[in-house]
């Protein structure tokens, strides 16, 4: 028996002690065809446990491997697994998961990260032939595949859970460990809860850090792995946009919002008494309007409409907001003073269900708007029109005379001239 246990305890100081050599030879190896995560591999923490099935990352920033499965992979195909796992580290997977449904942010995120290593074109790596890729999501959202890559994986996810599901043909929860001889499914490898196992690597993380430290921790390390790519000439266009959704610092739409309404238009009268003295004008503001322009197309749920009207809402707790309901057409023009007039004098006069063109709805508020207006084109970005020349010709004018111009979009990206874009999620509406 003794002999039994001492047999196990050296057979298991052996698989870790692979692990680790394989984690060497595969720094060596990124320090060569993807420098980017030569400094992440040192820094992840790597333990090796059984209770998952291949392999995952957990929100404290760990990297489990289950050893048999490992111990079954060919070289190029721990390499892969290697690199995707850390990517969705240094890109603070586990971290930005929080607030979406789990499974659904995994698949969005699995497309993101496998596009940008395919798009790295990283020699002697091998992954499944089924892994989830910016194909698949185009698949079941019914977005281009261009439009995904402009997309942040907050985006696409919202996108996933607006079809009520993870995705059809999403991998099975747990289906990732079946695969043999280096042909890996990590479809589920943003762990929901931490494990624990035999260190493998220590790593470079503050112990004993808070989910938020350690989400700043690796923030830092992403910084720094992208400056190291930079300098060995080496990071790729897909792998750049990616790290921009950690790096480049984007406020809610919300506060976005609140910033271009509060920046409202002075000018100076004599009319007016200075606090200078009576030598100088007086400081008076412009009395300005919000217009809501609301997609009410036949796209466009009821979780979405609700989301729209709970931003008129908002807004009118300021001022007077007008509403311009489009779907083909522009319909009438409706008014809310006060938030109460939203449900009285608003929502119960809402048209639409058509096709979703903006043009008249462009047109219909130029003509009506004052110089520094602010409009708001509210919709789920799936605008047949939008890329129209004599609509974008609008999109500039109503632009130019705004004082603030902003679409707020649930799933598509638009391209706006003269406005600026911001990601809405349904639940956004609730703050405030």
């Amino acid at each position: 028996m003794p002999e039994d246990q001492d047999r196990a305890a050296n057979a298991g100081a052996g698989r870790v002690e692979q692990i680790r050599q394989d984690l060497r030879d595969i720094r060596i190896f990124c320090g060569r065809y993807f420098p980017f995560l030569v400094i992440p591999l040192s820094y992840a923490p790597v333990i090796i446990s059984e209770e998952i099935p291949t392999a995952g990352v957990d929100e404290r920033g760990v990297l489990a491997v289950n050893p048999k499965w490992w111990a079954t992979l060919q070289p190029e195909t721990k390499r892969f697994v290697a690199i995707h796992e850390v990517l969705h580290l240094v890109l603070l997977h586990p971290f930005r998961v929080k607030g979406y449904d789990r499974m659904v942010y995994n698949f969005a995120a699995d497309g993101k990260v496998n596009d940008a290593v395919e798009e790295a074109r990283i020699p002697g790596i091998r992954g499944s032939e089924d892994f989830i890729t910016l194909n698949t999501l185009a698949t079941v959202t019914g977005i281009q595949v261009m439009q995904l890559k402009k997309m942040s994986t907050e985006e696409i996810a919202s996108a996933l859970e607006r079809k009520g599901h993870g995705g059809i043909g999403a991998p099975e929860k747990g289906g990732q460990g079946g695969r043999e001889q280096g042909t890996p499914s990590l479809s589920d490898d943003l762990l929901g809860e931490p494990l624990d196992g035999e260190v493998v690597q220590a790593g470079g993380l503050p112990g004993g850090a808070s989910r938020e430290r350690l989400r700043e921790a690796w923030k830092a390390i992403c910084d720094r792995a992208l400056s190291f790519a930079k300098q060995a000439g080496n990071i790729p266009t897909g792998l750049e946009r990616l790290v921009s959704e950690v790096l480049e610092v984007k406020p809610p739409w919300y506060i976005t919002l609140r910033f271009g309404l509060g920046s409202g238009k002075v000018d100076a009268s004599y009319a007016k008494t200075s606090r200078r003295g009576d030598e100088y004008p007086g400081w008076y503001g412009y009395e300005r309007n919000v217009w809501c322009l609301i997609d009410t197309s036949g796209s466009i749920g009821e979780e979405e409409l609700r989301t729209f009207l709970g931003i008129v809402k908002h807004e009118a707790r300021s001022g007077r907001v007008f509403v311009i309901p489009w779907d083909a057409e522009a319909y009438e023009v409706l008014k809310a003073e006060k938030p109460a007039d939203v449900a009285r004098k608003v929502a119960m006069k809402m048209k639409g269900g058509g096709g979703t063109v903006c043009l008249p709805a462009l047109q219909k508020v130029y003509g009506l708007m004052n110089w520094g207006d602010a409009v708001i084109m509210l919709t789920d970005g799936d605008i047949f029109d939008i890329e129209k020349e004599e609509t974008r010709k609008w999109l500039g004018m109503v632009s130019s005379r705004a004082g603030f111009a902003m679409v707020g979009y649930t799933t598509k990206p638009v391209d706006a001239p003269g406005f600026l874009t911001a990601n809405i999620r349904v639940i956004d509406h609730e703050r405030g």
